[in-house]
């Protein structure tokens, strides 16, 4: 029995996934409708198939990608930050690898909150509850019917025939020339996308700015002969005098592309931690470590969604790694408790890749506890890796933020005031990465500062000072860069600069510098 999911064709090849001209032509009554089908259809997958809402790999797509990993050169993540000038930014923009998210299809029904009251949703909330019925239903109409992320259809833009059929300088032209030399082929449509007057750019796709695009006034859209199923949207958004023409071919589902709106846009969800950085981040930090020595040992102390240990068991063959994890989220276990995910991913990637299937095989080994690492210390078992940790590396519950599951042993659960969780979780935590690990052997903290109504919490801080009071030295800050930050609304335009505490500047291949944000991974070494 495998334990990981694979591609969603059951979502993909449902009834339910309609053509984006039919969600476009559909009445508000039609349209409401689909939109009940389809959570119906998506929270059956999930629930009864153990499929969410995302497209997956088939198994043989899993095997070849997790092949490429152990000599992927994951050296050339290491770019500069142009506003300082350091070579410390980690830009991973792979996502081979990331098929280690389907041994955890309960990644997207962790809860995100966004006070300490502990009532945030989930995505999987978002299709399951009545209540959230009527936002579901106004999201889903941005997005799939009036198409606010450009999946399907484009502006069309000024005097340009290859890409939008006429060369025209003006909608009317346009409209006209589309009805009388195109509507008889019946392969390609238009429809009328109602904008305020500044809202021509939305910030999301980089290639829609600074674009000249044909408009029509409500006068103009009135008084030529367009169909009525070209204007379904037309007072999407009220009283409005400017209208673009959005182009679009016939026959695109909205599915796969569309499931994007549901990570984006409907609410947060819990990310794994790429396994491509994390297989950087473990030969950077074990390099100086000499390579007669038998075995490196690792110790994750926040195992999460499996993205490091699958990092650790790709680790390049000059060298002998041990994974020592330990989560206590108990919707990882399986085989009727005798195992969990994170055994079965590991093995999976030992035994069904060419490393382990090789001549000559090399696999890495691994070592798994149910405990919270504020509690792990005292486990027997644990206790002979005490002073033999070779590298200390995780990315640690943010708190209460992220809701992985409702255990009584998850660590907000424990301790439900910040402070308490500070002292009860954060500083045992680390006391025991601490003491477990070795001399001149660096520990790798991946934490930063969560806003929580009005509070920003000081995760990063309270961190630094519980280390400095253990005595580890800091060595430097490693930012792993994430996607890039869309949109004006996020630029201070005084200073021109992001408004995210934590942000860096790259140049792209294009050799343009763009802003992004990045989560800090502080590292610190035990003398």
């Amino acid at each position: 029995m495998n334990h990981f999911y694979e591609r969603n064709s059951y979502l993909l090849n449902h009834e339910v996934n309609r053509t984006f001209e039919e969600l476009l032509w559909m009445s508000q009554d039609d349209f409401r409708t689909w939109v009940r089908e389809m959570r119906q259809v998506v929270i059956h997958a999930w629930d009864n198939l153990g499929l969410p809402p995302r497209v997956g790999y088939d198994e043989q797509d899993i095997i070849d990608q997790f092949d490429k990993m152990m000599g992927f050169p994951v050296h050339k993540f290491l770019v500069k930050d142009e506003l300082t000038g350091e070579h410390n930014l980690i830009r991973n923009t792979s996502v081979i690898g990331n098929a280690a998210n389907q041994w955890f299809p309960t990644m997207m029904s962790t809860r995100i909150n966004y006070t300490a009251n502990d009532d945030g949703y989930s995505i999987h909330d978002w299709f399951e509850k009545e209540d959230l019925y009527e936002r579901f239903v106004k999201y889903a109409h941005r997005h799939f019917k009036r198409d606010g992320f450009y999946h399907y259809s484009l502006p069309v833009r000024a005097a340009d025939a290859e890409n939008f059929l006429f060369h025209s300088r003006s909608g009317q032209d346009w409209i006209e020339q589309f009805e009388a030399k195109e509507r008889q082929y019946a392969r390609s449509d238009y429809w009328i996308a109602p904008k305020q007057p500044d809202t021509g750019y939305t910030g999301y796709n980089e290639e829609l700015k600074n674009q000249v695009w044909l408009t029509l006034t409500r006068a103009e859209v009135d008084s030529l002969n367009i169909p009525d199923k070209c204007k379904s949207n037309i007072d999407a958004i009220g009283e409005t005098d400017t209208y673009q023409i959005r182009y679009y071919e016939y026959g695109h589902k909205v599915f796969p592309v569309g499931l994007k709106a549901f990570r984006v846009s409907f609410c947060q969800y819990a990310v794994n931690f790429p396994p491509l950085t994390a297989k950087y981040l473990y030969e950077k930090y074990t390099e100086h470590i000499p390579r007669d020595q038998e075995q490196v040992v690792v110790y994750d102390p926040s195992a999460g969604w499996g993205g490091r240990i699958l990092g650790a068991m790709s680790v390049r063959d000059d060298r002998s790694i041990h994974y020592v994890g330990t989560d206590p989220n108990t919707d990882h276990i399986i085989d009727e408790g005798q195992r969990t995910k994170y055994e079965d991913l590991a093995e999976f990637y030992n035994t069904r890749t060419t490393r382990g299937r090789s001549l000559f095989p090399h696999t890495n080994t691994y070592e798994i506890y149910r405990l919270g690492s504020e509690c792990i210390g005292s486990d027997p078992e644990f206790q002979r890796h005490r002073g033999k940790v070779d590298v200390c590396f995780t990315s640690p519950p943010y708190w209460a933020k992220e809701a992985y599951s409702d255990d009584p042993t998850q660590s907000y659960k424990k301790f439900t005031v910040y402070r308490d969780w500070v002292e009860g979780f954060l500083r045992p935590t680390l006391e025991t990465a601490v003491e477990w690990l070795n001399h001149d052997r660096y520990l790798l903290w991946n934490i930063a500062d969560a806003k929580f109504g009005k509070d920003m919490l000081p995760l990063e801080q309270d961190s630094q000072d519980i280390l400095e009071s253990l005595g580890m030295e800091y060595v430097e800050t490693m930012k792993m860069t994430l996607a890039q930050m869309p949109g004006g609304n996020r630029i201070d335009t005084e200073t021109g600069l992001p408004r995210a505490k934590n942000f860096c500047k790259i140049s792209n291949k294009a050799g343009k510098d763009i802003f992004l944000k990045y989560e800090p991974i502080s590292v610190w070494i035990k003398r």
